[in-house]
């Protein structure tokens, strides 16, 4: 089978600069591969295979949190 994308997340108890506004324009319109993997940019793949706008038919999506 084939996972896909996979985000691993954790705290590490002091803010870090990486949800700001600054960092979210960044990732709405970027070409894959273009920045470093960022979970902006896993929500956008999930969200636009899901509603069919990555070129094909809609596809089913799991999320873990």
């Amino acid at each position: 089978t084939d996972v896909g994308d996979i985000l691993i997340a954790m705290n590490p108890f002091q803010p870090l600069p990486l949800y700001g506004r600054e960092v979210s324009r960044q990732y709405r319109h970027h070409e894959t591969g273009t920045l470093p993997p960022h979970i902006f940019a896993v929500a956008s793949r999930a969200y636009h295979a899901m509603v069919g706008r990555r070129g094909g038919r809609p596809q089913s999506q799991c999320v873990v949190i």
